[in-house]
């Protein structure tokens, strides 16, 4: 009966893995989502990439338009900068976790090697000055430092004005009654330092910010998720885990994490838009009470709009 129940185990996580990279527009239930329960929310934690903001075009495509603009000579094309971002990418996520956090180096330095890799793998047979390709990667690394890299989805910004015309009207609400928003993300220190504020002020929104070169521990651990738990507490003292709602598009890192932490949390399904990329996805969703296919199924939208009917 043991590789009876065990088989039946691998089999439901496979089934969820399947459906989830390949048909999760059946799991979609965003009017009652089974966690939420009747405990008021009274903290919203967000997820940035793939949730808030999205690139405004390809990374591979700037990453190419960068190779034309520098003038790098032999320059790779765009299928064989993909190849060699996949590559890269992933080797120095997996060697040198959290945008260098763990490591102790900056954000520039940790970008710097993985450009570099990118191009390695991309063309192992061409090489590049040191000055050939420095001029290369500040040209990438300021694509990305500035407005042209990255924009607010749509329901991103509609869910935030939502939240904000809502605490408007309820000006007279203590502070301890209002909802409180704030980021759990896998990104660098720069996302929260430079790319919110630049974006229209989105980071005015937010009064916490958890994110993983800081924390040096990166989603789904749980100590990115009681890294934000305590600067949410520092704005409401007697907040429960079970009073904060996460969202983010990653089954492993923003589902799983969240629920076995103990906070609330929902899927977003991004699976239908094509300006999302799901990069981290050799991570492995951890167990948590309750995981089932159900479970997944009854938390998962398809728009951050689903959030703002829940939770007004």
């Amino acid at each position: 009966s043991f590789n009876m129940t065990t088989a039946l185990y691998c089999f439901q996580l496979c089934s969820l893995c399947y459906l989830l990279l390949l048909n999760r527009q059946t799991f979609v239930s965003p009017l009652s989502p089974s966690s939420l329960g009747s405990k008021k929310i009274r903290a919203l934690s967000l997820d940035v990439t793939g949730t808030l903001l999205a690139t405004r075009e390809p990374v591979i495509k700037s990453y190419h338009d960068a190779a034309h603009w520098s003038q790098l000579s032999n320059p790779p094309s765009q299928s064989e900068l993909k190849r060699g971002f996949k590559i890269a990418f992933r080797k120095r996520c997996i060697e040198s976790p959290c945008f260098g956090g763990v490591e102790g180096i900056s954000g520039r330095d940790w970008w710097r090697t993985t450009v570099a890799q990118v191009l390695y793998h991309a063309n192992p047979d061409v090489s590049h000055g040191d000055e050939e390709f420095d001029r290369y990667f500040r040209r990438v690394y300021q694509h990305f430092g500035s407005p042209a890299g990255y924009m607010v989805l749509e329901d991103a910004r509609n869910l935030l004005s939502s939240l904000q015309v809502e605490s408007s009207s309820s000006s007279s609400s203590s502070s301890s009654e209002k909802l409180l928003l704030g980021i759990t993300s896998n990104t660098p220190t720069r996302h929260m330092e430079s790319v919110l504020p630049m974006l229209d002020n989105l980071h005015d929104h937010f009064s916490w910010f958890a994110c993983s070169q800081d924390v040096k521990h990166e989603k789904p651990a749980v100590e990115i998720f009681d890294a934000a738990y305590r600067q949410a507490k520092f704005w409401l003292p007697d907040l429960e885990k079970d009073e904060v709602l996460h969202v983010g598009d990653s089954y492993a890192c923003d589902y799983c994490g969240a629920r076995r932490y103990g906070f609330r949390a929902l899927l977003l399904d991004r699976s239908d838009n094509p300006a999302v990329t799901a990069y981290q996805d050799w991570l492995e969703g951890p167990e948590y009470e309750g995981k089932s296919l159900e479970d997944v199924k009854g938390n998962t939208i398809t728009s951050l709009e689903d959030v703002a009917s829940l939770l007004l």
